[in-house]
Formats: C-alpha cells, structure tokens, sequence
C-alpha cells in the first residue's frame, strides 16, 4: 500500500486545522457539558416543585381530616362525660366532617355495648345507621344523591374484614391502614382508612372514630402529575403501590425494585436524595426522587420517576447544532489557514529546503537567512548556532580521538593518522619507544590522580627536551613515543635518548614529595618512509625496548638479532598455568563504603599475580592475555573459588555481613555450564548465594544477547546480586539498564575525574544516580579519592563508595583490621 506524502504547508494546515477543532470540540465539550447537568437540574428541580405541591395538598388534606375526626371523638368523650349524650347530633357532626373534607367518601365511629349512652337496647334498628345489635355504630357515606348514614358492618369479624375495629382495639393507637377493598352499597370499592381510638381517662377502649379515602381519588390526582412525561407514585408502609400515575394495575400491589436496586428498605433511607436508575416497566435510565410522607406515626411516601432522556431535549438540541458549527468553522478556518500559509510560510520553508539539502551534502558555509522577525527567524539562528556547534563537537571529538585526555599528546590513534599523511624524505627516521620503569607500582601505591600528574610532568619534560626535533605521542599507560623525522645520523637518536633518560631522572616533587623515576627505550631507526615504515618503526623498537627493560634506565637501538628474544607477553602466556600450581595468584579486597551510614558495605576481589621475574604484574597486562587464550576460565573459577573461601573464612571470624563482588569476563558467560558451575562453588565454600556479587561490563552483551540475558535471569533466580561494572565507558548504554536483572550500577572512575569544578560532570552524574534509583539500582561510584568528589557525590545520593580516599586495594589481613575499625572519611 502506497504511504500517503504530505507537504510541510499540508502537514501545518492538517496540525492547525486539528488544533482547532480540538480547541473548538474542548469548548463545546464543557458547553454541553455545563448544559447537560443543567438541563437535568432543571428537571430535578421541576420534580422536587411538583412533589412538593402535591406533599403539601395531600398532607394538609389527611392533617385536615384528621384534625376533624379528633374533633368528633374529643366531643364524643365531652358529651358522655357529661351526660348528654345524643346520637342524632353525634351524626350530624359525622355528616359535617364529610361534607367539610371532600378527599373524604365515609366517616363513622364504633363503640363498645353501651359505651357510648347504655341505650343499646332501646336503639336495635331504631334509624337508618342502627343495626341489630343497637350499639352505635354510624357511617356517613358519599354517595351521588347526597350523603347517606347507614350503618357500619363486618365489625366484630375476625377474619380480617373487622381489622379496622379490632386491631385498633388491640393496639388503642392511631392506625393507617393499607389499601383494601371494601363493599359500599353494593358497590366494591378500594379504600385506605385511618382511625382513631376512644379511649376513656382510665385508657378504657371504648370504640374508634374513622375516615375512609377513595383510591381513586387518589389515583385520579396522582395521574395528573406528570412533569416532562414522568408518573408518580405513593407507596406505603408497608412497601404497597397507594396510586401509581404510570402503572393503575399496580395499585394493591407490593412495590417492585428495579433489577440490581437492592431492597426498598435500602431504597427508603435514601430518601430525598436522587437518584438515574434502570426501570422494570420501560427501557432507559430513570430519574428517581423518593420523599417520606408523615401522618403521625406511619410514613408514606411519594415517588417521581422521569426517564432521563425527556430531561435532555434541549442537550441534544444543541448537541446537533454544535455539531454543526464546528464542522462549518474548520472548513472556513482551514480555507484561511491555507492562504496564510501560501504567503507567510512557504517561502521561508523553501529557503529552509536549501540551506538543509546544502549542509547535508557537506557544505557548512551557507547560513539560513530569514529576517521575519517572528519564530522563523528564531528557528533560522538556532540552526546556525547548531550548525557552528556541529562544527565544534565534530572538532573536539577529532581532538579527542586523537589525543591523550591525560597529557593533551596525540595517542596510538594520532600516530597512525599522523603516519597515514606522512611523505618520504632525504633523511633518516627514528622512533623512541619510552616506558617509565616500575611506575605501576608508584601508580597503585599512591592514587590515580597523583600518578596522572607524574605522567603530565614526565611528558613535558620530553617535550622540552625534544623541542622543534620531534613530535611526541603517548601510547597509554606509561609509555610515551618519539618520532624524528629526517635525521641526518644515528648520533642524533642516540643523545636524544640519552637526554630524555637524564631529564626523567631528575627528582620530580609534587604536594611535598619528591619522586625519582627511571625510563627505559627501545630504539629503530630506517633509511627511507614507505607505507610500511610507521608500523615497523613501532613493533621493532617494542622488541628493543623489552630488552632495555631488562636492565633498566636505559636504551637499545633494535637489531634482527632481537627479534629471538621472548617478548615479555609470550613469557607471561607461557607461565601463566604454572603461576595458578605454583599460588602466585592472589586476591586483594578492596573495600565499598556506604555513605550514608559509613559502614562496610562490602569489598571488590581484585585479582593480583605475583611473578618471580617481574614481581607484582598488573592485571591491565595479565588480564587481555588470560581472554585471548582463553585462560581467563580457569582463572575466573579460580577467582571465585577462592573468594568464596575468603567469605567464609571471614564468616567463622565473626564477619558475617561482608558482600564481596567478583568480576566475570565475556569469555565465561559463553560457556554453556556457567549458572551450574557458579552454583557448585558457591555450595562447595557453603556460603550463601546473596553474599556473592558478580561484576559485569557491557562487552558480555556483543554477542548472543539473548543467552546472556537468559544466564543471568538464572544467576537472579540463584540469590547472586548483579553489578554492572564501568558504566561510562565502552559500549555504555542506558537501553541495557531497563532490560537487564541487576542490583548495583558501578560509575567508572572517569565520571568524578574533574567533577569537584565542573557543573556539567555533576549533572550528569546526578541525572544517572536518578535514573538509576527510579529502576531501583543502587550506585557505586569508583575512584573517590578526595573530599571533594566525597561531598559531591553525597550530595547527588549516592549510595556506595570504592577509591583510595578510604583505602586502596589490601590483602584479606588488612580488610579485616579495617572492617572491625571502619573509620568513615572525613568529608
């Protein structure tokens, strides 16, 4: 499928136009927003008026009936206190009642034989409301002629049809009554009463007084509620539908819960709050608002329900019209934009184009000028100052590439490119190879930067010796290279060897000491330049210098006759799985500090070898050797092996929480048995596993990343912990920290060289130790030997320390002393 290619107009248009219809949809989005929560307020609202209208109504019409029927019974009680009783005007207070109270259709009171006037013997039949009995018993009835007395029946019925009499008998309190139906005249009816008793001073039962409502009254009222095509409803007590304005055929009936509504119990103590629920009997969500209706001891209530989308007419009104006017402004605002940019942007784009395309191919000298005094002129000087500090960098990195960090001369890299321009001539050329003698050992006895010092002064010290004569180069370490060009004889090497024997000779003295170094040279020296000479020039004054090494403080012009001399890495090669039988391997620790707490947090196995030709060989030239024969298994197990013992010994010692870190080559991780091998040394010393670190550098992910990542999930699983080692150097990577298990970062000590004096170091390192810290590392930063750098890198959080600054590398009796007196340096 052919990608679709927009112009930079096309893609600005495309941005703007969707910027504002986003700015646009945002607006409308909190419009409509606002108007939607208005427009079902404002249905709320108009619910909670009417609810409140009809509340009002209807309690003040019950309260009203109420207030009458206390009224008839107080003067019925008045009437027998005193003696005069009289049952033809005690009916016509009931008739009054009814007439006054139009929600009414009955009223009539009950009394117990010969309560009310000890005349029911004399009034069996006597009226139209006397019964057989003659008790009184009148119930004024509404009809369509008029209201008629008759008299009350069912009510000495025990089957629920004289409930009305005898549960207020029993219970002498005031009592609502749910919905039932009744027989009136022939003429089934619904009604509710509520009926009060007649009690004497004593609290003697002596009848009831009662009303009768009409549910269809009700109903009728309650049908006639109906805001934005909602329906009302009152419930009872006693969970019955009183009226519903949707649903009659519900009335009588038990109050129905929506699905997942819980209980109406639950439902009723939430009154007065609202509430957007599903709906039994219809299809959407329904506003729902439940308010208790209290008639002295019984609660009620009154419930509307709106569907929700009858409340959203005037949302969805404007929700089109929006709509509308959004889909009309991006089209005009595009149509704008369009023009705007054919006369504003497209000429500047062009010239953007142009000087781009001609920086890509190399030519730097064009500037991009645009004067238009807005963000294109802006963009115009960033990308010339950009393109000048392109310029810079690739300059300094040149520089860098080729030249010492150390003393400012050209290195290895320099010479061969100084080499590569270099032409023939009629003279002579002569190549001094200079090694300091034993400057390894001044190195490890004294700290790094002292020992970069010495180096700085003996390198210009060469150089004032040599002057205009020849150029000199450091190849790393401790050696420094002279190349002299066109020489006219060999005298002229010679003396100047000799003079650079005798300058490095004399005394140097820094920070109050004095150090005397020695040098040894080898020499080669060649009549004519072919492309061949640099090279020959550098391999046949090493053979020479190897053997000036064996005497020292010296020079010795390369010969054929050298080249049967053992160089002094073939004797090393060659020793080495004698010097393993023979224990010239030895462990050294050097300590980690933890800075917050100035404890030993643990040390570093440092491998040393001990020869007895060259005494104390550095690992620096032991070690590439041990990994291109494939040595470094053998001594890698070696090495763990006896760190193991170490821990363990120390453990019996009574130093029990002493993690010592082990450094693992790549050669190592490729062997297919490596996570059982480690695992059979560790249980072989009867250590534990989280007592062992193992150190790794990034080189062990150049090949088969994916074995590697495998073994050292395996080594996780084991309980080792996980460091990677000279993080800042090599292939360092800040992809590899999120993907690989590890427990410690280890800074090389190249991140703090320096960093006491310049800010942009200490950014740098602050901004990895949060990195770090946010992937739940901890960091350890090496070569700390100031309390400078100290307080530097406490102040940015770090977590471990390892430098000269609190000790350099010691022998296990040493470490043990240090660890049981751990003297924290002063900062």
């Amino acid at each position: 499928m052919r990608k679709i290619r927009l112009s930079i107009a096309q893609k600005l248009i495309t941005a703007l136009g969707v910027l504002m219809l986003t700015s646009y949809s945002l607006l409308v989005s909190f419009y409509l927003t606002k108007l939607y929560h208005t427009s079902l307020e404002k249905g709320e609202l108009l619910a909670q008026k009417q609810s409140i209208q009809y509340i009002d109504q209807f309690t003040t019409s019950i309260n009203t009936s109420l207030a009458s029927l206390t009224t008839i019974r107080d003067a019925l009680l008045q009437m027998r206190s005193d003696g005069v009783q009289n049952r033809s005007y005690a009916v016509h207070m009931l008739e009054t009642v009814v007439r006054n109270n139009p929600d009414l259709i009955g009223c009539y009171t009950v009394w117990e034989p010969d309560a009310f006037d000890r005349k029911d013997a004399m009034n069996r039949l006597a009226s139209g409301y006397d019964d057989e009995s003659g008790r009184f018993v009148p119930y004024i009835v509404r009809t369509s002629d008029g209201l008629k007395a008759i008299p009350t029946v069912d009510y000495n019925m025990l089957n629920g049809d004289g409930d009305f009499y005898q549960v207020v008998k029993q219970s002498k309190t005031f009592t609502l009554f749910d919905p039932y139906p009744y027989n009136l005249n022939g003429k089934d009816i619904v009604v509710t009463s509520f009926i009060l008793p007649i009690l004497d001073e004593n609290g003697q039962f002596l009848g009831i007084v009662g009303g009768d409502i009409s549910l269809q009254t009700v109903q009728d009222k309650i049908r006639s509620i109906r805001p934005l095509g909602g329906h009302a409803s009152i419930i009872t007590s006693n969970n019955y539908y009183l009226a519903n304005g949707a649903y009659p055929g519900l009335v009588m009936k038990p109050y129905e819960m929506w699905e997942g509504g819980g209980s109406i119990n639950d439902y009723k103590k939430s009154f007065s709050t609202i509430q957007y629920t599903p709906d039994r009997h219809a299809s959407g969500q329904m506003f729902r608002m439940l308010i208790p209706i209290r008639i002295q001891d019984f609660t009620w209530h009154f419930e509307m329900v709106i569907p929700k989308g009858n409340m959203l007419t005037q949302y969805y009104s404007s929700l089109w019209s929006s709509i509308l006017i959004a889909a009309a402004t991006v089209v005009l605002m595009s149509l704008l934009a369009w023009l705007m940019l054919q006369k504003i942007v497209l000429e500047n784009i062009k010239k953007v184009i142009q000087v781009t395309s001609a920086v890509a191919i190399g030519n730097e000298k064009l500037k991009l000028d645009i004067r238009s005094n807005d963000e294109f002129e802006t963009m115009a000087n960033h990308f010339n100052r950009m393109v000048d500090f392109r310029k810079e960098a690739e300059h300094l990195i040149q520089h860098q590439a080729t030249h010492d960090l150390v003393t400012g001369f050209p290195n290895r890299y320099g010479y061969s490119r100084h080499v590569e321009t270099k032409t023939g001539s009629n003279g002579q050329f002569a190549l001094l190879y200079i090694d300091l003698d034993r400057f390894k050992i001044i190195n490890e006895t004294l700290d790094y930067t002292m020992g970069d010092m010495l180096l700085k002064q003996v390198g210009n010290r060469i150089v004032q010796v040599m002057g205009q004569s020849g150029r000199v180069f450091r190849f790393g370490g401790d050696e420094f290279v002279v190349l002299l060009d066109d020489i006219s004889y060999l005298g002229q090497a010679t003396a100047a060897a000799a003079r650079i024997l005798s300058v490095i000779a004399e005394p140097i003295k820094m920070k109050g000491r004095l150090f005397y170094l020695t040098a040894s040279i080898g020499m080669s020296v060649h009549q004519e330049w072919t492309p061949e000479t640099g090279d020959r020039l550098v391999k046949e004054s090493d053979i020479a210098l190897y053997v000036a090494k064996k005497q020292r403080n010296t020079y010795k012009l390369y010969s054929p006759m050298m080249n049967d001399v053992p160089t002094k890495e073939l004797i090393l090669e060659n020793s080495m799985f004698e010097a393993l039988e023979s224990n010239q391997f030895m462990l050294h620790y050097q300590p980690k500090l933890e800075i917050r707490t100035g404890r030993i947090y643990g040390v570093e196995a440092l491998l040393r070898w001990k020869h007895p030709e060259f005494g104390m060989v550095s690992p620096l030239e032991f070690i590439p050797i041990a990994e291109k024969t494939g040595f470094i298994i053998l001594l890698g197990e070696w090495v763990l092996r006896s760190a193991c013992r170490q821990v363990k010994q120390w453990e019996q010692m009574g130093l029990d929480s002493v993690l010592v870190s082990v450094n693992m080559s790549m050669l190592q991780f490729q062997q297919k048995d490596i996570v059982s091998s480690i695992k059979s040394i560790i249980e072989e010393a009867g250590v534990r596993p989280e007592q062992i670190e193992l150190e790794l550098t990034e080189s062990i992910f150049m090949e088969n990343p994916e074995h590697t990542l495998r073994i050292l999930h395996e080594l996780q699983g084991l309980g080792l912990k996980l460091s990677l080692d000279d993080f800042g150097t090599g292939y360092s990577s800040l992809s590899y920290l999120q993907n690989i298990p590890i427990h410690y970062l280890k800074l090389d000590k190249s991140f703090i060289r320096g960093i006491v004096t310049d800010i942009r170091k200490q950014m740098i390192f602050r901004s990895i130790i949060v990195i770090a810290h946010n992937l739940n590392m901890k960091v350890v930063t090496e070569g700390v030997e100031t309390a400078e750098e100290l307080q530097i890198i406490k102040e940015h959080n770090c977590d471990l320390l390892q430098g000269y600054l609190f000790s350099p590398p010691v022998a296990p009796e040493r470490f043990v002393e240090l660890f049981r007196s751990n003297k924290f340096p002063e900062e």
